[in-house]
């Protein structure tokens, strides 16, 4: 994709979409810059991810504060699982739902004065109360094994825990690196211009929202 196509008028201009995604060659820009919606809208980041090959790099902008968790769950298995690079590079405030996609990225890229913040899931059930009770007891004990497969190496069983039982956990890039650095063991840091790499309520589905 040429500039020409992605600015070829202001109307039909990439950067309109909800989740811009621009390829070139083997590189894929995606934007996750705004609440995380209804799982249909990162339907074309998931495909690319899943068809990509090990020549492919995808660079994940993310500066979000969170929304809804199918979504995040959606994107996680397909950066996980695809074969292509990831690297997510994070800004501004990456919350809830935004740090499980930033986490499953083999590499991440922190901006100074990033706001990490993890925090328990919220949301709303409806229907009779024997449904409500059900549905509400499998949501805690999966998603609670869900949260400590989220944060593995990167929180301690402990805090993992606290956030289980209501605590929320800001961190600033610093304090973001060093558990990046614990969970990889200490492998060390690249670092591209002003960033420091490391390997390492919403519209559709109101029920589980991580944030």
């Amino acid at each position: 994709m040429t500039l020409e196509d992605i600015f070829a008028t202001e109307k039909n201009s990439v950067f309109d979409n909800y989740v811009p995604i621009i390829t070139t060659k083997n590189t894929t820009t995606i934007y996750l810059t705004d609440v995380i919606e209804s799982p249909s809208l990162y339907n074309e980041t998931c495909y690319r991810l899943d068809n990509a090959s090990s020549l492919d790099e995808f660079y994940i902008y993310i500066n979000t504060p969170g929304g809804i968790l199918d979504a995040a769950i959606m994107l996680v298995n397909s950066i996980k699982n695809t074969k292509a690079l990831t690297v997510a590079k994070l800004s501004g405030t990456v919350a809830s739902a935004g740090t499980i996609i930033a986490l499953a990225c083999k590499k991440l890229e922190i901006a100074d004065h990033t706001a990490f913040m993890v925090h328990n899931y919220s949301g709303g059930l409806y229907g009779k109360g024997h449904e409500l009770k059900a549905h509400q007891e499998f949501v805690d004990a999966n998603l609670n094994k869900s949260f400590s497969s989220f944060y593995a190496g990167f929180l301690t069983p402990a805090e993992i825990k606290k956030v289980i039982d209501g605590k929320d956990y800001w961190m600033n890039k610093d304090e973001v690196l060093s558990r990046l650095e614990r969970r990889a063991g200490g492998a060390h840091l690249e670092a591209p211009s002003d960033f420091v790499a490391l390997e390492p309520k919403r519209r559709g589905r109101p029920s589980r929202k991580a944030d």
